[in-house]
Order: C-alpha cells, then structure tokens, then sequence
C-alpha cells in the first residue's frame, strides 16, 4: 500500500478511505452534488433546531434576527434588513446558484461556479456556507446586475469599491433565505482567460474544470495554509483521476510555481 496516500480525515483508516472513493467514483457530479447540498442543508436545520431552543423567548422576528446573525457572524453587513421566514432558511448553495444563473443570463454575463461547491461536484461531498461564482462581468454592466439582484431579493453593499477597483469581489445575501455568494470578478491575465474557456456546463449552471479548482485551491491554500482547501484537493483528485488532465495540470503549476505542491497531491491522493 502506498505510504504517501492521506485519508481525508485522521480518524479514517486509508483502506476505509479508498473503499468511500471507490463509492464515490462511481456517482455523476450531479450525484455529488445532490449530496453536499443535502448535507448542507441538514447542517442548517440542525442549527436552526438548537438555536430554537437556546432563544425560545424570543419573538418571531427578534429570533429571525438572531438566526441571520448567527449565520453571518462577522460578515453581518450595515443596513442589511431580513425579510425571510423559516419555511426559507433551510437552502443551500446549490438552490442559491439556480437563483443567480438566470440573472447572468438575461444580463449576458459568463460565469463559473468555484470553491467549495465546485470542489465537491468532482471531488469529496461535504458543507459550504458560501458560493463563490467567478463573473466575466464589464464595468458597464454593474449598474444592470446590481439593479437585478436587489430586484430578485438580495443585499448587495460595497458596489462603489467593486466599480473603482478597490475590490474584485461582491458579497452579496439574500434577505429571505439568509444565504451568501462571493461574486469575484475576473482577472485578465491568461490563466484567467483559459479558465473561462474551458468552464463546464454541469445541468444548467456552469462550473470551473476539475483541472482548474485543483490549481485554484493549490493557490488559495498557499495563502492560508487551510486544511479544508487541501482536503478539497485531495477530494477532486482521487475521485476525478482517470479522466483529469494531467499535462495541463503539470503545466500551469510550472508556469504558477507550484509544482511541488501538485507533486506532493499527486502523492497524498494516490495518483502519482
């Protein structure tokens, strides 16, 4: 048995672990995906249940605020006002993506999804509390996709940064189910042109390549050295491997400089 391979978690056993993947090679992205929205969607209930016990005295709308709270923490934004009802707060970022994707399209604006959603569409199941959606947006265009998410019911702050450049990414919730998307605007260097070419239509909605969340989270973990990301790593390429190409991956790590974190996934995951 290959000493270098890592369980996803440290209190599975590598025989166990590489039985999961077996299992999980064998279900569609959408399989996948059905999944992680299940699980996250539970997580949410769950929450709800104990947070109604702890705030029982509260009234409807004081435990409503509470709830929202709780949920955003310290991205709780100034002026943000909910307007959902408990029958709503059981979603997922999944629901929120369907949402979103005919707002794209009227607009005519190219997205992908990515992070964690896109991590477990190809790779390992788990809770988002995020979407995170790539847009090929221009400036022209901010003021008509603002004006359609605060129509379809979401808050949108920070538009005057997103429009002067001081930030690239638009966090927005919707009011009534208390759900959150990181809209990220899109650079313009090659790889960022390349990713938007070889984006996938999963169902109706688009999502990064398997290819690309493995070099993206490799990123994003050099950054914050977060065990989750490399989890999601590991995740994508264990499950994805037989159809991954692997002479794009080996080549925008070179030119990213990450060559050994890839090696070195190759080698916890069981592929190389």
């Amino acid at each position: 048995m290959d000493v270098m391979y890592k369980a996803q978690s440290i209190d599975t056993s590598v025989e166990a672990d590489r039985f999961v993947f077996q299992l999980l090679r064998q279900k569609s992205n959408s399989d996948r995906l059905a999944m992680s929205a299940a699980l996250s969607r539970g997580a949410r209930e769950l929450s709800l249940m104990g947070l109604k016990r702890t705030f029982s005295e509260l009234s409807p709308s004081d435990f409503a605020k509470k709830v929202a709270f709780v949920w955003l923490g310290h991205q709780w934004p100034p002026g943000f006002a909910f307007r959902g009802k408990p029958m709503n707060w059981i979603q997922d970022s999944l629901q929120l993506a369907r949402q979103l994707h005919p707002i794209f399209e009227q607009i005519g604006i190219a997205y992908y999804i990515t992070g964690g959603v896109a991590a477990t569409a190809y790779g390992d199941p788990r809770t988002t509390r995020a979407l995170d959606v790539v847009l090929n947006v221009s400036k022209s265009d901010m003021a008509t996709l603002v004006s359609a998410l605060e129509t379809a019911g979401f808050y949108v702050p920070g538009v005057e940064d997103i429009i002067s450049g001081r930030m690239r990414t638009l966090q927005i919730i919707h009011q009534e189910t208390v759900m959150q998307a990181d809209l990220i605007l899109s650079g313009e260097e090659s790889w960022d042109t390349v990713k938007f070419e070889r984006r996938r239509l999963e169902g109706e909605l688009y999502f990064i390549s398997p290819e690309d969340i493995v070099l993206s989270k490799l990123l994003w973990r050099r950054r914050s050295r977060s065990e989750t990301q490399w989890r999601d790593i590991l995740g994508v390429l264990k499950v994805q491997h037989e159809s991954l190409d692997f002479e794009y991956l080996r080549e925008w790590a070179d030119r990213l400089a990450m060559s050994d974190d890839l090696a070195q996934a190759f080698q916890e995951s069981g592929v190389g």
